[in-house]
């Protein structure tokens, strides 16, 4: 079997999977692709209309997708469909083409469904030139080579003099940095060059380090999320206006577009109490929202917790005869109208309102879930706990799919003397690596199906604790968690244990007493040492326990900023790296000295991840009266090449994730001596029609 003919059957599978066998039909002498012809017997028939509109409603590959372009205008939508059907009516005689050939790309057969994303090209000052980077897509052959264009003034020039093939940047120091630059990517594969999606334009006199994103001015802004709103492949923003008496949630484009704002309402009002509002968002650690394509349809949803009041982005209203009632709401990201939504559990709906934290996990390993933890307060001060699990089943229905009730009795946050301890955020990562995500507690771990896995009766509360992959030994075999300890009544100062079984691996214990930790953090800050370090108020440990240090990088949130592999950290507005050799931390850079910028609160960003360019990590921060989005990224040269990391299981779920901010973490060990991440296990949605 040639190779083109494996990557046929290799696709056939993963269809199968999406219950829809579509093959594919390719020429081994030419290796080119008949357009249209989706049952591979090589002619046009009503077969192939029946296969289109049948792809079109339940998804395709992006092979297939490429296949049932008859238009060749880079979409695979109603229109092709029609133009086919004219086709076999004879009303037109032709497509635009008839062949299109596709380069020998690796087939994601895996069943987790994940958003498509551009080459994310961005392009970006250092303050003498222009720094451009993009995305090795998980799908890209392994011996893939780009070519970097400039345009400027209408002349298109190319940069390089050879294809590159290291790591996914470049640097340009000959742009005028007084006029408007616009830069191309264009990959090479087999000596042959294609186009690809997505470029950027620098704007003349830009500021070094900084993309300045316009939107409404208004009050403060908490929280960022992102999410590919109208499915061109690149990440737009949602941001809230907490402090507003009826708190709003604003999407935009990501280039500034305004789209519409949801208002929640009169129930939004009580935003500082223990139990808040049945609608308020962003209370402590309980944030209320998230953004996702719940659906797979090639554009982000946003899921929100709902109450009477609410008016959605069309101008929609929510009632409810109850109105406290809460619901689980489902949101189209393009428009602000509601999809769907589902009542949360009323277990305890005589206590009051439900606080609620999301997160997104794939627990069957094909559809996404939203994983809502709620909670409230009785009036001796315990609490009641729920984690939900809510999602679209095969039929496309959202319901909710399990929930799992935590009963916590103590008499203050140290101390539990029933149930199970909890923090200040969740964690949901496939801890096994059986395909299938986990929703993990600091004190217990419960499985895909809500299901208890494990719990670990010495852990209480802590504000930090992280799950992933620490070092080689652990990548794709089993995650390991790091966490801390406030007050711990057994002593405990913090533990390092087998993410998966729940069995403590190594503890830290006060001499005497008790001790408030407060902050730990994780990732490689020195080569010196296998895997990562862990740090926290108490010392700086390796990953095995062994205590190598006093001090380090003051815990906050873990950052990949730099051309190396070892990690560097934000804190309070600082970008900091941790010198190994002298024991000291180095400021790598302060936003407010580039431009006029402001953080949230605890030292955190509004958020931070990967969501454009190479594998490093942006930040976003506001402007000062709220009315921009401020987003650093990094200018330094790396040799390093990864596919961008927001197409990573693991770390995709994190960056869906708020509470307390923590550090987002990978299924795979990203440091010095790391081994290259293996082929993902996903598959990628086509690209929507916009």
């Amino acid at each position: 079997m040639n190779k083109m003919s494996r990557k046929a059957a290799a696709f056939a599978s993963a269809v199968m999977l999406l219950c829809s066998t579509i093959p594919v039909n390719v020429s081994a002498e030419t290796q080119q692709y008949l357009r249209g012809d989706l049952d591979s017997n090589g002619v046009l028939d009503a077969r192939d209309l029946t296969l289109m509109k049948r792809g079109l409603m339940n998804g395709m590959d992006a092979l297939t997708a490429n296949i049932a372009d008859v238009s060749a205008d880079g979409i695979t939508n109603l229109a092709d469909a029609e133009m086919l059907r004219d086709y076999l009516l004879a009303i037109i005689t032709d497509f635009p083409e008839t062949y299109f050939t596709e380069p020998e790309t690796p087939v994601l057969s895996g069943s987790r469904r994940m958003e498509y994303l551009s080459r994310g090209v961005s392009a970006v000052s250092n303050g003498s030139g222009v720094f451009v980077s993009w995305r090795l897509l998980a799908d890209d052959p392994q011996d893939i080579a780009f070519n970097v264009y400039r345009t400027t003034d209408g002349k298109t020039e190319k940069l390089n003099s050879a294809p590159l093939t290291g790591g996914t940047n470049f640097t340009d120091t000959k742009a005028n940095l007084k006029k408007n630059n616009t830069y191309t990517v264009k990959a090479v594969i087999g000596g042959q060059e294609y186009d690809t999606d997505g470029s950027d334009t620098l704007a003349a006199n830009s500021t070094a380090n900084v993309r300045i994103v316009n939107i409404k001015q208004g009050s403060q802004i908490h929280f960022v999320w992102v999410g590919d709103f109208n499915g061109d492949g690149n990440y737009d923003y949602l941001v809230d206006r907490n402090t507003d008496e009826h708190q709003k949630l604003e999407a935009y484009l990501n280039d500034g577009t305004y789209l519409y704002t949801i208002d929640l309402g009169y129930n939004s009002e009580n935003k500082n109490n223990i139990t808040p509002g049945a609608s308020a968002i962003d209370c402590g650690m309980w944030d209320g929202a998230t953004v996702y394509d719940m659906d797979c349809d090639g554009y982000a949803d946003i899921l929100l917790r709902i109450a009477d009041g609410v008016t959605f982005g069309d101008g929609s209203q929510y009632h409810n005869a109850n109105t406290v009632a809460q619901e689980i709401a489902v949101i189209d990201g393009k428009t602000g109208t509601l999809k769907a939504s589902m009542p949360v559990p009323d277990d305890y709906a005589s206590v009051g309102t439900l606080a609620c934290m999301m997160e997104i996990g794939y627990l069957d390993g094909v559809r996404p879930s939203v994983v809502c933890w709620m909670k409230n307060r009785n009036k001796d001060k315990t609490f009641n706990s729920i984690t939900a699990a809510f999602g679209y089943d095969e039929s496309g229905t959202f319901k909710m799919h399990w929930k799992y009730k935590n009963e916590i009795l103590f008499s203050n946050r140290t101390e539990y003397k029933n149930g199970y301890a909890e923090a200040h955020q969740i964690r949901v990562a496939d801890v096994d690596y059986d395909g299938k995500d986990e929703v993990l507690h600091m004190g217990y771990c419960l499985n895909g199906d809500g299901s208890l896995r494990y719990h670990i009766d010495e852990i209480v509360h802590g504000d930090r604790w992280f799950v992933g992959s620490f070092c080689n030994e652990n990548n794709n075999r089993e995650m390991m968690g790091y966490g801390i300890q406030q007050n711990n009544q057994f002593g405990l100062l913090e533990y390092f244990y087998n993410a998966s079984t729940g069995e403590m691996l190594w503890t830290n214990y006060a001499k005497e007493g008790t001790a408030d930790v407060g902050r730990g953090n994780i990732g490689d800050i020195d080569p010196n040492h296998d895997g990562f370090e862990v740090w926290s108020f108490q010392g700086l440990y390796n990953y095995d326990g062994t205590r190598i240090g006093d001090n380090a990088l003051y815990p906050c949130i873990r950052l990949w900023w730099d051309g190396d592999l070892l990690a560097e950290s934000y804190n309070d507005k600082k970008f900091e790296k941790y010198n190994y050799q002298t024991g000291g931390v180095e400021r790598l850079l302060s936003p407010w000295k580039i431009t006029d910028c402001t953080g949230a609160t605890r030292g955190a960003p509004m958020f931070y991840a990967d969501i454009t360019g190479d594998w490093r990590e942006e930040v976003i921060m506001t402007s000062s009266d709220f009315s921009k989005l401020v987003i650093l990224e990094t200018t330094a040269p790396t040799d390093t090449r990864l596919y961008c990391l927001a197409q990573n299981p693991c770390y995709r779920n994190c960056m869906t994730a708020k509470g307390y901010f923590q550090s987002h973490m990978l299924d795979y060990y990203l440091g010095t001596g790391m081994e290259m991440p293996q082929t993902l296990d996903i598959s990628i949605i086509p690209k929507a029609a916009n």
